[in-house]
């Protein structure tokens, strides 16, 4: 059974210890120390890394008889020197710590508890198990800005299973009878087998990223210490750069965002608009180049590469228009497009048009009354698609 030190002391960064096992895990040696001031992944909070020796911890797996240490490099006999790397170390004591405060305060305000805990390599999450609202969140949040702030002592202490059940503690089925509670005084206490501060104040400061509806709850995303002093000054440094770029103080970012946006979207109606104009003339100058009837119908069966499908649709619509049946096809992005549209009781049967063209590009597509549109992969096709089509409207004129 390997002595866990992580628990008694979440600042014991240095140590001795003595392989007393060597196995694998998923491919990669790992050993089995006597004692060990590693933290193994668990509860939500990542592993510990650091060395060995020589060997480099790249993970901890928690496991019986004790924590499997999976290294690189070779871990040597005899005792050993190990060190925890100091500066994950304290990220995951004001994170984890953090967390213990915000859902707390959670509680407090909202009534909301947390059900699921993250701490990721950027950010942390808690989940709630109900809806709470933007006011909610920045209550909750100073809060637990506040306790951090009156620098309450944090202590641990262990507890049988009856005596955490007493206390109203939900326990894992898995927790055996020596439970870890820790407590910040006087606001919070739970359950924990994670690594944390002396004291409220080192967390540094709770900052609330984010929130959104996850499984009928809320879950909110959040950084504390150095983390959320690092993602205050990218965010800073970005708002500084758009302000610039804008020619707008920092505050006045949003308005300034916000009549942008309205230009962009009325440059995008003007967009529209010149281009239906253009399709316009376009459609009636390729009307006028079909052949006159001669008691059929005019057909205009035509190839434009290049063309968005949405571009090639409106075409063929005004062609359609302009009382000329339009069998368009393109090829743009590497793929076949194929658009065919007719004037109002022309009398083709324009879904099956696609229908016997759609092969030859390898596609699929469809439509109803007097427009059909498709498409493929198979490029070197469309001409043979547009012949086929143009051949099936032949024959249903004849």
């Amino acid at each position: 059974m390997t002595l866990r030190l992580y628990r008694d002391d979440a600042y014991l960064l240095e140590f001795e210890a003595q392989v007393v096992a060597r196995l694998e895990h998923e491919g990669r040696p790992a050993v089995v120390l006597d004692r060990t001031a590693f933290y193994p992944e668990g509860g939500g909070q990542p592993w510990d890394t650091g060395a060995i020796g020589p060997a480099r911890v790249i993970a901890v797996i928690d496991a019986e008889p004790g924590p499997l240490h999976v290294v690189e490099g070779e871990v040597p006999e005899g005792r050993l020197s190990c060190r925890v790397d100091a500066t994950r170390r304290e990220d995951h004591r004001q994170q984890h710590h953090g967390q213990h405060l915000l859902s707390r305060a959670f509680v407090e305000i909202a009534r909301a508890r947390t059900v699921a805990f993250h701490l990721g390599a950027e950010e942390v999450t808690i989940d709630l198990d109900r809806a709470v609202d933007d006011a909610a969140v920045t209550r909750a949040e100073d809060l637990a800005n506040e306790v951090v702030a009156r620098a309450l002592p944090v202590a641990t202490r262990s507890l049988s299973a009856a005596e955490a059940g007493a206390h109203g503690f939900k326990l894992p089925q898995d927790a055996g009878d020596d439970v870890r509670v820790v407590g910040a005084a006087g606001f919070d206490e739970q359950p924990c087998s994670g690594t944390h501060p002396r004291n409220t104040a080192e967390v540094g400061v709770i900052r609330v990223l984010g929130t959104e509806r996850y499984k009928g709850g809320t879950r909110v995303r959040f950084a504390c210490g150095r983390r959320a002093l690092q993602r205050w000054r990218d965010q800073s440094r970005a708002l500084a750069e758009l302000a610039r770029s804008l020619s707008a103080p920092e505050l006045e970012t949003p308005a300034a965002v916000e009549r942008l946006q309205e230009r962009v979207r009325d440059l995008d109606r003007a967009l529209a608009e010149a281009r239906t104009g253009l399709l316009g003339h376009e459609a009636r100058a390729l009307a006028a180049e079909a052949a006159p009837p001669d008691g059929g119908r005019r057909v205009l069966c035509r190839r434009f590469d290049g063309r968005e499908a949405g571009d090639l649709r409106e075409l063929a619509l005004q062609v359609a228009a302009c009382g000329v049946v339009a069998l368009f096809g393109g090829a743009e992005a590497g793929r076949a497009h194929l658009v065919f549209a007719q004037p109002a009781g022309a009398g083709l049967d324009v879904p099956g048009l696609l229908k016997a063209a759609l092969p030859h590009v390898g596609g699929r597509g469809g439509g109803r009354g007097d427009v059909a549109q498709g498409g493929g992969e198979a490029v070197p096709g469309l001409d043979a698609a547009l012949a086929a089509a143009s051949d099936a409207a032949g024959r249903a004129g004849a």
